[in-house]
């Protein structure tokens, strides 16, 4: 059953905007996935709660709202201007789905990425569509923007619902969640990580310090290897996500 929506005062169009703030994702245990290839590419297990579809768009996107006929997840098609208010975009795709946050397993055993700090949403977003490419489904988040926000998922092209994402705020809780993991964290005073030893005994857990200031004075002396990408003469960094996109591959592939 489809329900039209024609007025931005209208309560559910509300209830939906309101899931671009933080504190009500929460609450709620919901967030907004948009655009049409992350809502095609929904995992069957996540809980979708409801389907908002721009009028004009129904026709271009009726293949995925066949997918979700006969199932509880309710439908809603809206005009522009209530899409406009639920959509954090500029130009709204036209499709967005009101997701159930995945569960959070706080335990990690296999190869983790630690995002020691990462503050840019388009970063986050970038390290989880690479971990899901490398087949690394353990993220764990210390001190770090906020995964559930929209820039995040869509940077991450929905890969937020492929990985478990562990969120801490303090060095013991990181600690904890690490044991047994050998730590290799990125920084450009590094060894050579194509000339490092890596041991392959244990899981390793990368780390990808602040997008300014680097990793943290706790992984800086938690590292059993500091490591760095080779660079030419000129270049003294790269960006957070690429060279964690970089390091990532080079541990899963090549050594």
């Amino acid at each position: 059953m489809r329900e039209t929506i024609t007025s931005v005062a209208n309560a559910k169009i509300k209830y939906f905007k309101s899931l671009k703030d933080k504190e009500t994702r929460y609450k709620e245990g919901k967030l907004l996935a948009e655009g049409a290839n992350i809502v095609r590419d929904i995992p069957e297990d996540v809980i979708v709660d409801s389907l908002i579809v721009a009028q004009d768009k129904v026709e271009q996107f009726s293949d995925v709202l066949r997918r979700y006929e006969g199932t509880r997840t309710k439908v809603f098609e809206v005009s522009d201007k209530c899409m406009q208010q639920i959509s954090d975009t500029t130009t709204p795709a036209g499709i967005v789905a009101v997701v159930a946050m995945p569960l959070e397993k706080r335990v990690i055993k296999e190869d983790v990425a630690v995002l020691d700090g990462i503050s840019d949403p388009g970063n986050f977003g970038t390290i989880v569509r690479t971990c899901v490419a490398c087949g690394i489904s353990q993220i764990l988040a210390v001190g770090c923007t906020d995964w559930t926000a929209g820039k995040v998922v869509r940077g991450s092209m929905g890969g937020v619902f492929s990985v478990n994402i562990v969120t801490v705020n303090s060095d013991d809780e990181a600690e904890k969640l690490l044991e047994g993991h050998n730590v290799y964290a990125l920084d450009m005073g590094g060894e050579n990580i194509y000339e490092a030893k890596i041991d392959k005994d244990r899981p390793f857990a990368l780390v990808a310090g602040n997008e300014a200031h680097g990793i943290s004075p706790y992984f800086r002396k938690k590292a059993d290897k500091i490591l760095a990408l080779p660079m030419k003469e000129g270049m003294q960094s790269l960006n957070a996500a690429v060279a964690m996109s970089v390091a990532m591959y080079t541990l899963v592939y090549e050594k």
